[in-house]
């Protein structure tokens, strides 16, 4: 029986040559210690894989900026919205303030500026820093917020940074009331169970009664946090009660993991612009919101 050859002799000769030289190699690669093996890895991704691994590199910059604007297309639209909302509203109080001669109220300004969670002590998670042109005329301490709702307290600025404190920090307080205006009180950060962080709101009137899915926002006293900011939603009542009041759970409006762009608020001046005084919720809000550590 006549056996058939395949291939011309020299390709033969060279694929075993290539498995000979390849069978080398993987016994070289195996014989190698941790730190040539390390050194071997560098070496090939600086220079036989570096022209890969840029284009990977530039694949995923392009993927992340394509999810950026879809996510900016998002937010546009939904700010669309509010702002045709907020006119509406706008218009209908200046219509009502005109009928019961009562003055413009003067709220002030927001400014948007960069947060950097963790700063300046690397790993504490109740601290962060704001970067922009606008901190150096501010004045602090002031409210930080979006638009889902209060996120922290800004304490010091200098040029174009500042310092801040989460809603989490241990001495924050803030001073918040309903939506309707029947119950106050103030608001701190607690944790449960040693691992979820949520609000309770203490000194509410014991006549006041705070069903769950009340929101919370501030009451503008003390002259640090506007009026009107959302804080959170109540849950439930605390067990704990203090004397002729009690408390409530609150979940935040805002996890501060995830904020990147906040605005500062820019006090205004003039009527209804400057501190608002009247009860120690103020000087609760000035110690815990805007005093506190400096």
């Amino acid at each position: 029986m006549r056996h058939i050859t395949v291939g011309r002799p020299e390709d033969q000769r060279r694929d075993l040559v290539i498995v000979a030289v390849l069978l080398i190699a993987s016994w070289t690669l195996a014989s190698l210690d941790s730190s040539q093996t390390l050194g071997l890895t560098r070496a090939m991704r600086d220079t036989v894989l570096r022209p890969f691994l840029a284009a990977d590199a530039v694949y995923e910059r392009t993927a992340g900026l394509a999810a950026r604007a879809a996510s900016l297309e998002l937010e546009r639209d939904s700010l669309y919205r509010e702002l045709q909302l907020t006119a509406d509203l706008q218009r209908e109080n200046r219509e009502l303030r005109t009928l019961l001669d009562i003055p413009e109220r003067v709220p002030g300004d927001y400014s948007v500026v960069e947060l950097v969670p963790g700063r300046p002590t690397v790993g504490d998670v109740h601290a962060f820093l704001v970067r922009g042109s606008v901190l150096a005329s501010l004045e602090t301490p002031t409210a930080v917020s979006v638009p889902a709702g209060l996120v922290g307290v800004l304490r010091s600025a200098a040029g174009s940074t500042g310092l801040g404190e989460f809603w989490t920090h241990p001495e924050f307080r803030v001073s918040v009331r309903s939506i309707a205006g029947d119950a106050t009180g103030i608001i701190r950060a607690i944790e449960v169970d040693g691992r979820t962080t949520l609000m309770l709101v203490e000194g509410v009137p014991y006549e006041a009664s705070v069903p769950a899915g009340t929101i919370l926002e501030t009451t503008g006293l003390g002259g640090v946090f506007p009026p009107g900011i959302r804080v959170g939603t109540v849950i439930e009542e605390a067990e704990a009660r203090s004397g002729w009041s009690h408390g409530y759970l609150v979940r935040p409006a805002v996890r501060p993991g995830g904020v990147r762009a906040v605005t500062v608020w820019r006090r205004a001046t003039g009527p209804f612009g400057g501190q608002e005084s009247g009860s120690a919720l103020d000087t609760a809000e000035a110690m815990g919101g805007g005093g506190g550590r400096r």
